[in-house]
């Protein structure tokens, strides 16, 4: 049951604002907030009391009728005799019908305070028709208020527009679209369909102050709307975002402590926590492909290949090139050919474990109903990486230094990529459902020796687990010295990104804890590829079929929030 969203013409009338909005019950919910009772027995003359009484069964089918043929009303709402409560659709506050009488002389007790989203619903008189927008409506303050801001430049509400891709979490997003339209004014919930929902809201919303943003769908959703944050506000003043994780890794979600999946117990506290969550800017990264001359880079990546592969030379034809290199024309790949975006914000990575997520993707958009929730689409994961367990299996047949030069700040690390089968460049420190492949950063920074840096792939595959993490310190690069690396503490707010490598063993070690091989810290990062090589985006994969260059580059930054009351 809808209430009245915004305010006619002929409703402008500051008497009329913050009205309740009330629906007839039979029974109270919870009791009434004047009598504390949650109901009131109908005595054989007619009257009420506090003591239960007998009701007959034609009175009941009476009351049954009379609560079918009401209609939600205003704040005087004609009395029934058989419908004893009233709720408000707006507060959520509860009154029996002799109860309100008693009260509707009273002009404080009459309005609405909107319960516990006061703070954050859209006020209907704050909306208007208008015929200049396609929604057909406004923002249009009431004089008091916006003369107040104007004067003193402080409102008194934190307003929450609301994006759900109902999509996403198996399909879950339509469920709470339909639910949020009870908890909150409908006009500011808004289900994505494309580009022009994000940007008419934006435009709509324009001139109401101190609004905030929460979007209900996965990191890819969340990343589709910061990009378009990101173009109507490029000075970094957009209005900041939280999220309501409905994705299956919702990576961006954990750094910002919105949680790592979607709880229904805890939908109204993400709404009410978001105005007072940490507003923080979050670096955005810009992509860019260039066309590279195979002959000089196949000779590049083969002099590093002979310098430093052991089967390289005369055992060059024992190679066994991964499944992603070897089939190019694969029907998975055909319709993934271009680049998701041109911005990211969370990671890129290449090789293996891109490969994987291309086959999951593509599974998942040939038949959605197998991908019905998250634990669902973890199971489908795992069953994709199986295609790929020869690439596993003969991991030391082949690594990524044999299809990649990498330039980091203008210095080739391609030598140290020659034990990795997946490439991962970090904006944030959360990597494929809550992993850190970067690891653990101090509060300051910190300078590792680099000597073993060479034996670290070996002495990865030969020790612990728990001998692997203290001798993971031990081998790091940076682009600014060959021999030691200094590195910073991990920000995503820093205008840096962090560059790992990933052997086989390592993709299933960082899921029980454990980081990957640092490689760099850097401001701009150049990869080339020499052959067909499978990449994701933010979680949204793409090939590549030709030899090109991948330019990354700093993007400017988007505001978001960072919950710091989990």
């Amino acid at each position: 049951m809808l209430r009245n969203s915004l305010l006619d013409d002929d409703d402008d009338n500051p008497s009329k604002y913050d009205e309740h909005f009330w629906s007839h019950v039979p029974v109270l919910p919870k009791p009434c907030m004047h009598c504390q009772r949650t109901s009131i027995a109908t005595t054989l003359f007619g009257s009420e009391t506090g003591r239960p009484s007998m009701i007959s069964p034609l009175d009941i089918i009476d009351q049954i009728t009379s609560i079918m043929s009401s209609t939600p009303g205003n704040s005087s709402p004609k009395m029934s005799r058989t419908s004893h409560g009233l709720v408000c659709l707006w507060c959520s506050k509860g009154y029996h019908h002799s109860c309100w009488e008693n009260l509707a002389t009273q002009d404080d007790k009459i309005k609405c305070d909107y319960g516990i989203f006061r703070n954050i619903i859209v006020r209907s008189q704050w909306l208007s028709r208008s015929t200049e927008y396609p929604t057909g409506f406004r923002v249009l303050l009431p004089s008091h208020l916006a003369h107040s801001n104007a004067k003193s430049n402080s409102f008194p509400y934190t307003p929450v527009l609301v994006f759900i891709n109902k999509r996403s979490g198996g399909q879950m997003g339509e469920k709470i679209y339909r639910e949020l339209l009870q908890k909150l004014n409908p006009r500011q919930v808004f289900l994505l369909e494309n580009n022009a929902t994000i940007t008419q809201a934006l435009d709509i919303y324009s001139t109401l102050p101190n609004i905030r943003i929460c979007v209900f769908g996965g990191d890819g959703t969340v990343g589709w709307v910061l990009g378009r944050l990101a173009e109507a506000y490029p000075f970094r003043n957009n209005p900041p975002v939280s999220i309501c994780p409905l994705g299956t890794g919702n990576d961006l979600s954990r750094v910002l402590a919105w949680g790592e999946q979607y709880d229904p117990k805890r939908l109204s506290y993400t709404l009410l926590q978001t105005p007072q969550a940490k507003v923080v800017a979050l670096d955005r990264w810009q992509v860019q492909l260039e066309q590279v001359d195979v002959t000089n880079l196949t000779s590049s990546t083969q002099q590093h290949r002979e310098s430093g592969f052991e089967i390289g030379g005369i055992f060059e034809p024992l190679i066994r090139h991964p499944k992603f290199v070897r089939e190019s024309n694969r029907a998975s790949y055909e319709n993934y050919h271009n680049l998701p975006n041109t911005r990211f914000i969370n990671y890129m990575s290449f090789g293996l474990d891109a490969a994987v997520t291309l086959n999951f993707h593509d599974q998942r958009t040939r038949d959605p109903s197998k991908f019905s929730s998250p634990l669902k689409n973890k199971l489908m994961y795992l069953n994709e990486s199986g295609k790929y367990l020869n690439d596993f299996v003969l991991a030391n047949m082949w690594n990524l230094g044999s299809y990649i030069r990498l330039i980091c700040d203008g210095q080739n690390l391609t030598h140290i990529i020659r034990n990795c089968h997946s490439l991962v460049v970090l904006n944030i420190p959360g990597y494929a459902s809550g992993t850190t492949p970067w690891g653990k950063s101090s509060s300051k920074s910190s300078t590792i020796d680099n000597t073993n840096q060479s034996s670290d792939q070996e002495t990865f595959e030969s020790t612990t687990l728990n001998d692997c993490a203290t001798e993971q310190t031990a081998s790091s690069l940076t682009t600014t010295t060959a021999s030691t690396g200094h590195f910073e503490r991990q920000d995503f707010g820093d205008r840096k990104i962090e560059v790992v490598g990933l052997s086989t063993k390592r993709m299933a070690a960082i899921h029980v804890g454990f980081s990957g091989r640092r490689i760099a810290q850097c401001n701009r990062l150049r990869i080339e590829l020499c052959c067909p090589m499978t990449a994701q985006m933010d979680g949204e994969p793409f090939y590549l079929p030709a030899s090109v260059a991948i330019n990354i580059s700093h993007a400017g930054q988007v505001l978001v929030l960072k919950n710091e009351n989990k």
